[in-house]
């Protein structure tokens, strides 16, 4: 726009210049005319006049057209032609120019942003789009976008784009979605997608605009898991609360009943002892009737039995309570971790007491940590369980889950060992990936080893990692800073 003012005048000048010229030339040209026939006339040479105007009219001609077209038409056209070639020069880089800036602004865009024509090929492919699915713009510009998708997506797309194209309605097209998207090594992963038709020069293109939502997806399973254990720490306290008192009385009561039956059988004893003959034929009859030898040898034994079953619910009660009142902080807790071992182990018997045994072996000199201690407990929770369910799967006798600590170096590490199962190779580089589940339908959600990796590695800045050898077993290694970063 600066440089279409300073053209147009200097084309009008052009213009008006060339006006003058022309009219200077045809007026040279007329007296040169003029002296020329009146030379001839000098030479007594007579014209008619119609050859006089014809003669003056074809020497006008002959000499204003050459002058005319050199001084004046040729300059103007030149004008004219050099402006039209500047414009279109300038428009051309005008284009380029916005080209660029537009891929600047694609390339630097945050989402994915992938365009195709109405077959589905893909057309441009920014830095982001790179970025989440593996794919290099060159290598993938060109092919079908149903490569970016899994299988079970990719069968439908052409039906979705046909019906787009025959009835110019859809219910997808313009709707945000969250569906599955697929990575160069085919791995599947959680994707927000819109997609929008646009025309460019009367064709059809269809652009899409893709968020990768993993990280999303694993706060939303944080957040409803932290719903779930904060709803059960309150039921749990609850419980706990409501149990604790009528266990105190039935453990009293045990206990006091235990020492009764100690006098009794010391009372019946003194009794046959001070007895005389008649007298002790008498007791004897009495203890065989009422087989007293029996209920004095067993009752003390199902009473210790009862005092190891309240003592097994008192254990219980401690481990919930303490479960219940582990604070959810932002800041980390100064947390004893063999109790923290402990309670889990407690609190997940039941998913191994009938399936495998349980070795402890804890370093002494490990007392306290700093850590999220509700975060810790699920994790070990999830990690005990799993390896139940692993020894489980094995079909064998009983077997064994091994949990020891030790110090390395300016951390702590924990190692749960089991003799399960395993894990197959070709799974091993997806059991932390968000959903990612290799259990039955209602048993497993595929959320518990990523929530796990995600409490260690990104909320303690520690590290979770595993050894699985398929039939032998696997070991999951957990390492935690032995004190708090700004100690560090």
């Amino acid at each position: 726009m600066t440089n279409s003012l300073p053209e147009e005048h200097l084309l009008k000048r052009s213009f008006i210049t060339s006006l003058f010229t022309i009219i200077l030339v045809i007026g040279i040209s007329e007296l040169l005319v003029m002296l020329l026939l009146e030379e001839i006339k000098c030479q007594g040479i007579s014209l008619t006049p119609i050859q006089a105007s014809t003669l003056d009219s074809v020497l006008l001609t002959s000499l204003s057209a050459p002058l005319l077209w050199w001084f004046a038409v040729r300059p103007l056209i030149t004008r004219i032609v050099n402006k039209q070639t500047n414009a279109a020069e300038q428009a051309r880089l005008d284009s380029e120019l916005r080209t660029t800036q537009l891929n600047s602004i694609l390339d630097t865009a945050a989402c994915a942003i992938i365009t195709t024509d109405k077959t589905g090929t893909i057309q441009s492919f920014n830095k982001a789009a790179e970025k989440i699915f593996g794919y290099n713009a060159n290598e993938i510009i060109g092919h079908n976008v149903k490569c970016l998708m899994p299988s079970k997506i990719a069968s439908k797309h052409d039906s979705y784009i046909q019906n787009y194209l025959d009835t110019n309605i859809s219910n997808i097209i313009g709707n945000p979605r969250e569906v599955e998207g697929q990575n160069k090594n085919g791995a599947f992963f959680p994707i927000l997608v819109r997609i929008n038709p646009m025309r460019i020069e009367g064709e059809l293109f269809f652009s899409a605009l893709i968020d990768d939502i993993s990280e999303t997806k694993i706060l939303q399973a944080q957040l409803v898991q932290a719903q779930k254990l904060e709803a059960i720490g309150q039921l749990a306290s609850g419980i706990a609360h409501e149990i604790n008192t009528p266990i105190q009385y039935i453990g009293d009561n045990l206990s006091a009943l235990k020492e009764n039956f100690a006098d009794l059988i010391a009372y019946q004893q003194d009794l046959q002892n001070f007895s005389d003959d008649h007298l002790s034929s008498k007791l004897v009859e009495l203890i065989n009737k009422y087989d007293l030898d029996f209920i004095f040898e067993d009752s003390p034994k199902a009473i210790s039995q009862a005092q190891e079953g309240v003592d097994r619910v008192a254990e219980i009660v401690k481990a919930m309570k303490s479960f219940s009142h582990l604070e959810q902080s932002q800041t980390k807790q100064t947390t004893n971790l063999h109790e923290v071992l402990n309670n889990a182990l407690t609190l997940s018997r039941n998913n191994y007491k009938y399936i495998a045994e349980i070795k402890t072996d804890f370093d002494p000199d490990i007392t306290t940590i700093e850590c999220y201690p509700n975060e810790l407990n699920q994790v070990l929770i999830n990690l005990l369980t799993n390896a139940a369910h692993a020894i489980e799967e094995c079909q064998a006798p009983k077997g064994l889950i091994k949990i020891s600590t030790h110090k390395l170096g300016d951390s702590v590490e924990i190692i749960i060992q089991d003799n399960g199962i395993g894990i197959p190779p070709q799974i091993q580089d997806k059991v932390f990936n968000l959903f990612f589940t290799t259990k039955p339908v209602g048993k497993g959600t595929g959320q518990g080893l990523s929530l796990s990796y995600n409490i260690i590695v990104e909320n303690h800045q520690g590290k979770l990692f595993f050894d699985s050898t398929p039939g032998i077993g696997t070991t999951f290694h957990i390492q935690l800073p032995s004190k708090p970063e700004n100690q560090e």
